[in-house]
């Protein structure tokens, strides 16, 4: 049949196969194409490669059959590429490197200023510095093992991204960080009842474990999971390995430097302060780590829609869950809040001032400060009716309330460096012939022939209650003050009757004030810096002897209180030797030599003259015979140590700024002073203060 209008043609039927075009001559073989009918057949495409088999894979939803497709082959060497941590994360470990090594200074000066009113200064040190590094290395261990658990929970396919869960580690880390250090003064001054029994050696480390080592435990994890998550590189493991030891080195600097330069807090308040950072540092972790949460979730639904679809009633209900536990995320900041302020109404040593918890047995506190050297506080012993000025665990001085004598005799000593025959201030030089008088009679001493002419000039390197400014200012001898503490001149002069007319008073340390004071200032030094069971080694040096001779005059005298054993041949050698090589004559007096083998203050006098006491019969009686001043001095030449061996020994070494062995060997001296402060007062008394 022809169609009408034109040619005849046959109605040929549409094609229902697959057309088949050349498409390259030098082709292995025919590409074949699917026509752009709405064919039903399947599209096939020649593999480039020689491969023989071909990957099915499901075409747009529109599709009715499968589409086949070319499988390439990846290269061998394409291996896939390790990104570092997102920016939050990134922030999150750069809050946690800064925030352990600012804590960790802190700590490592407050930990023993904490313990130093029950223990003294020098024993809260012994093991400290180990413990801490024990400590920081546990803690790294710690962060290591729970790295190696994000790993295989990552490799199987958690639900859960690493940087979620580092996130979340640190944060939990800061806040328990935050509430054991807040609570730490309660534990404490629970640890501090048991020092008795724990001893001065054992005491300071067992109640370092419940102060401040967990917090050093903490900060070490927290490093070293930072650092294991920034150096994550399991394709290049030298290369993880120094990024690792890079972070941790870093961190380890800022630490010793910090503590270097920290600056100084109350103790209490202090240990507080640190623990709202870590709060502060653990609620910004949360936030950085809540955000890339949801980042993590944004880019999963947008890399499998699909999914999301399937799964939106279970999503939506996780969802959910994971909104309401992230409000809970925030309750350990508010148990950190509760903590901290239950220590703050709680522990005294949070707060300055009297509190009714120095009122105990028979004690009653009149004064109370912290400061710079510690706890200082004035008590009255009702009970054997004296009062007491302590600094930390040590009495610096204290008097008799009935007679206002010093508790301490050898302060008097001191007195004894204008009974020196030769000098002007000698009593001898005081007697006179009283005219038509037989020979050799002479006018009875008084006090007041003894008193000075107002041209001599002391000096006093520190206070404690004044006794040797009291005692030579009432002599009329201009007398200078040199002291740190602030708060112990305060005590000094409001509750043990320090002369407020003194010539000067110098509130600074005495190792500066003797470089830059005068040259030939001053007849007599009184140098007496001992406190809390050792001495400041600085102040014993070579070179401040040295400084010391120079701003004396030239027939001035030193007297140099030192508290340590008479029998111990090292250290009062040594001490000896260094007096030695800036003065001609040393002599050296211990306040008891009954038992050689005890601790006991002794009294070095050292001048570039003879040195020959006159203290006779006529001097004690116008001093007091029968007072506590009076004994001491007429009993001074017969405690005399032998150190004449010592000082003109070239064998021995001088203790110079360089090699001052003193902190290491006053260790003996500090447990004999810890148990001697415990004899000589109850343990009620040093509990509170």
């Amino acid at each position: 049949m022809k169609q009408k209008g034109g040619k005849g043609r046959a109605n040929k039927p549409k094609p229902t196969g697959p057309r088949t075009v050349d498409y390259n001559p030098k082709a292995a073989g025919p590409r074949v194409v699917n026509d752009k009918s709405k064919a039903n057949a399947p599209l096939v495409i020649n593999d480039k490669s020689n491969a023989k088999v071909a990957q099915v894979v499901n075409d747009k939803p529109n599709a009715k059959g499968p589409q086949v497709v070319n499988n390439k082959p990846k290269p061998a060497g394409l291996r896939k590429t390790v990104q570092g941590p997102p920016v939050p994360v990134l922030v999150s470990i750069l809050i946690g490197f800064i925030s352990t090594s600012i804590m960790a200074s802190s700590l490592i000066r407050l930990g023993p200023q904490y313990l130093e009113p029950i223990y003294g200064n020098v024993l809260p040190y012994l093991g400290f510095f180990h413990g801490v590094v024990i400590s920081l290395v546990l803690g790294g261990i710690l962060g290591s093992i729970y790295w190696q658990r994000i790993l295989a929970a990552h490799e199987a396919g958690g639900s859960l991204t690493m940087d979620t869960k580092t996130g979340r580690a640190i944060a939990a880390a800061f806040d328990i960080v935050a509430s054991l250090t807040a609570l730490a003064p309660l534990r404490a001054t629970y640890m501090f009842k048991w020092s008795d029994a724990l001893g001065p050696m054992w005491g300071p480390l067992l109640t370092q474990s419940a102060l401040t080592f967990p917090v050093f435990v903490a900060g070490g994890f927290v490093v070293t999971l930072g650092a294991c998550r920034v150096s994550y590189n399991p394709q290049a493991p030298g290369r993880q390995a120094a990024t690792t030891a890079v972070c941790l080195g870093a961190v380890a600097i800022c630490i010793w430097v910090g503590q270097q330069t920290a600056p100084g807090h109350s103790s209490c308040r202090g240990v507080l302060v640190n623990a709202t950072y870590a709060a502060l540092s653990g609620v910004m972790v949360k936030l950085l780590t809540g955000h890339q949460e949801n980042v993590d979730a944004a880019v999963a639904l947008e890399k499998n829609p699909a999914k999301h679809v399937e799964n939106a009633p279970e999503k939506q209900f996780v969802q959910l869950r994971e909104r309401q536990l992230r409000k809970l995320r925030f309750v350990p900041t508010v148990a950190f809040v509760f903590c901290a302020l239950t220590t703050l109404l709680t522990d005294s040593a949070c707060s300055s001032g009297l509190v009714s918890r120095g009122n105990v047995d028979e004690f009653k506190m009149v004064y109370r400060n912290e400061s710079i050297t510690g706890w200082v506080t004035v008590t009255d012993d009702t009970k054997r009716n004296l009062r007491m000025l302590r600094s930390g665990h040590s009495l610096i001085g204290g008097r008799w309330t009935a007679t206002g004598d010093s508790i301490f005799g050898v302060f008097y000593y001191a007195d004894a460096v204008r009974m020196i025959k030769g000098r002007e201030s000698n009593p001898a030089s005081k007697r006179r012939l009283v005219a038509d008088q037989p020979e050799g009679w002479t006018q009875p001493l008084t006090r007041r022939s003894m008193r000075g002419s107002g041209s001599e000039r002391a000096l006093q390197i520190g206070l404690g209650v004044g006794v040797s400014a009291r005692s030579l200012h009432s002599m009329n001898v201009r007398v200078d003050v040199v002291e740190i503490d602030a708060a112990v001149y305060e005590a000094a002069l409001e509750h043990f009757k320090l002369p407020k007319r003194l010539n000067a008073v110098y509130l600074t340390d005495g190792r500066r004030f003797i470089n830059e004071a005068a040259s030939s200032t001053y007849d007599y030094i009184v140098h007496d810096v001992f406190t809390g069971g050792s001495v400041p080694a600085s102040l014993f040096s070579q070179s401040a002897v040295q400084q010391l001779q120079r701003i004396l005059k030239h027939d001035g005298v030193l007297a140099m209180n030192y508290a340590g054993i008479p029998n111990d041949k090292r250290m009062l050698g040594h001490v000896a030797r260094t007096i030695g090589t800036s003065f001609a004559y040393v002599r050296c007096f211990a306040e008891i030599l009954e038992d050689p083998d005890t601790m006991t203050n002794m009294m070095f006098f050292a001048s570039a003259k003879p040195l020959e006491f006159d203290i006779s019969d006529d001097v004690l009686q116008v001093i007091g015979k029968h007072t506590i001043r009076g004994r001491v001095l007429g009993g001074m030449l017969s405690n005399e140590v032998d150190i004449s061996g010592f000082v003109e020994n070239a064998d021995l070494s001088p203790i110079t700024d360089s090699w001052n062995p003193l902190p290491q060997w006053q260790v003996s001296t500090a447990i004999q002073h810890w148990h001697a402060m415990r004899g000589m007062v109850s343990t009620s008394y040093w509990l509170n203060y």
